[in-house]
């Protein structure tokens, strides 16, 4: 996904939704920005999850609004993406 950004006058620029939401990114989400080259690299910092025991069972805390299901769902999805994208190529 590609996408032009503007700067504005104070120097912040706005991710798109999109993004966002495929990053699972939201307000006070933290960011970690380096200059590569002449490149920037935005590279997102989640909170820190824990594991908690709940009875019997152990589960996964994570911040407000975080779903692991949801995160699995996606890295699966972003990894057969680059395995199909490998396979194009050979």
């Amino acid at each position: 996904m590609t996408t032009t950004l503007t700067v504005d006058k104070a120097g912040r620029v706005v991710i798109p939704k999109p993004i966002r939401e495929k990053m699972h990114l939201q307000e006070g989400s933290r960011l970690r920005v380096e200059l590569v080259g002449d490149r920037l690299e935005l590279t997102h910092e989640p909170s820190e999850v824990q594991l908690e025991r709940r009875g019997r069972r152990r589960v996964i805390v994570g911040w407000e609004g975080f779903d692991a299901a949801q995160a699995v769902h996606d890295a699966r999805e972003d990894h057969m993406e680059r395995l199909a994208v490998v396979r194009r190529e050979t």
